[in-house]
């Protein structure tokens, strides 16, 4: 029988806000440096009499990812409460949307196969979510830490549009990409600012029916989520195939990605097994036009729009359009450069190859590269209008790099200039008597043999000359 992967997400992104959801406790993150239960208060901790108010700070990012996803917008909407009982749930429910959520009906498009398909998923709804504490397991003791308790994060639930552990981790990326370029958040999902719970179903291909689905947690990267769909799918046709699809009990597994297996945690017997009822300390939530109209305005353009113009517009391929994409302000740099009229491809090649590597040997970020933009410009301009060759131009960035120094100054002390037309004609007929081996060989059609005459006229001219000129004139010197 031939299978077919269903998949569907639901990503839960932490909020960049000062805040908290719903008190004026710190919206802090970095656990590890908090001493526990420090960074609460009777609302967060869900004491008698407190009560909620929602803060505009997260309301606004939130907005903000709703908008980044296409969704439509809902004026009006309603907080829920999710009645479940856990030690890290302080309040006995956590407060969300369900019935009547504020976003629905959105989209996202990403790239697959090195970017040469185009993917479209739905969203279903992404919905305000107050977080829960957390549960330290260690020497067979359980301790609490209610420093999470209550901060705030949007629920992304998708449509079962995921055909293969590609599209997943893919969508995964470009969410990720779109949550950093527009500072709601780092979503680093080692962190947990960014989790999943994967929905697995399989099912014959051709079939618009959906089998039973099994929710998969406790991943915090995108190579262990790749694992685990591709265990659950195998796991599930071993099932169907040892006897009939109902055999596949729809429910939630944990995952153990070490020793490579996945265990049940609780059953779903059903879609709903949580006991949902609107929350009566809130009201409904009413969200002004003119407020979601405000947010619009500090949109960005989003990283899959971008690699479709690097892809159509300058034929980038995946070594340049990835590092391009992965960080906003690489990708700014490298369109302010563009802007200022330096080569497409030249420019994509020193920021990617020269300046990002330099990044990351350094472990540090564009905004904190200590020469101007403009030196980065000049020197590029210098490189594109044939003023010097591609050597010279490293050799002047390593000093800028270095020292700070303007590249214009760098160049005139260096003495660089590239080899002048005439000169560098004497020069290529002078190599070509001196070499009548290769010229021969040029002759007969081994082209091998111009880049050693490349070579040799290279040296002669002390490293002035463009190659790109050389190989030219040695072509129409040789008949």
């Amino acid at each position: 029988m031939n299978y077919e992967l269903v998949v569907w997400l639901e990503v839960h992104i932490k909020l960049n806000s000062p805040n908290k959801l719903f008190c004026k406790c710190k919206n802090q993150q970095q656990f590890w440096d908090m001493e526990a239960n420090s960074n609460i208060c009777p609302v967060c901790t869900g004491q008698p009499w407190s009560l909620p108010v929602l803060n505009r700070e997260p309301l606004e990012k939130a907005i903000l990812l709703w908008l980044v996803l296409n969704c439509k917008v809902n004026e009006i909407s309603m907080f829920d409460r999710k009645s479940y009982f856990y030690p890290d749930l302080p309040m006995g429910y956590q407060i969300t949307q369900l019935h009547k959520p504020t976003n629905t009906d959105g989209n996202v498009s990403f790239f697959v196969d090195d970017y040469q398909k185009k993917i479209d998923v739905r969203i279903l709804q992404a919905h305000i979510e107050a977080d829960a504490g957390k549960t330290i397991h260690e020497w067979w003791k359980a301790r609490l830490d209610y420093n999470r308790a209550a901060t705030p994060l949007v629920e992304i639930v998708t449509y079962p549009d995921f055909r293969s552990d590609e599209e997943v981790i893919e969508f995964l990326k470009e969410l990720q990409r779109l949550v950093r370029y527009n500072n709601i958040w780092d979503a680093d999902l080692e962190k947990w600012q960014m989790r999943c719970d994967v929905n697995v179903s399989i099912r014959e291909k051709g079939m618009t029916e959906l089998w039973n689905r099994v929710e998969l947690k406790n991943m915090n990267s995108f190579s262990a989520i790749r694992r685990a769909i591709a265990h659950e799918k195998k796991r599930q046709i071993k099932i169907v195939e040892a006897g009939k699809p109902t055999d596949i009990n729809q429910e939630t597994r944990g995952r153990n990605d070490i020793k490579g297996i996945s265990y049940t945690m609780r059953s779903k017997e059903e879609a709903l097994d949580y006991r949902y009822f609107p929350e009566p300390d809130l009201p409904p939530l009413e969200i002004k036009r003119e407020l979601v109209d405000e947010i619009r305005q500090q949109l960005v353009d989003s990283p899959f729009r971008r690699a479709e113009k690097y892809k159509e517009k300058y034929w980038f391929h995946k070594e340049f359009i990835t590092p391009l994409i992965q960080d906003r302000l690489i990708s700014d740099y490298f369109e302010r450069l563009v802007g200022e009229e330096v080569k497409p491809k030249t420019a994509v090649k020193w920021v990617v190859n020269i300046l990002l590597r330099q990044l990351n040997d350094h472990n540090i970020n564009i905004e904190e590269v200590k020469f101007p933009f403009e030196y980065m410009l000049n020197l590029l301009k210098k490189l594109d209008n044939g003023d010097i060759i591609e050597a010279q131009a490293k050799e002047v960035f390593k000093i800028m790099w270095k020292d700070t120094k303007d590249p214009l100054i760098i160049i005139e002390e260096k003495g660089y200039k590239t080899q002048d037309a005439g000169e560098l004609e004497s020069i290529v007929k002078k190599v070509l008597e001196a070499n009548p081996g290769p010229v021969e060989d040029i002759k007969n059609g081994k082209m091998n043999a111009i880049g050693f005459l490349v070579g040799q006229v290279m040296k002669e001219s002390r490293w002035q000359a463009n190659p790109k000129s050389v190989n030219e004139l040695i072509q129409k010197l040789v008949k």
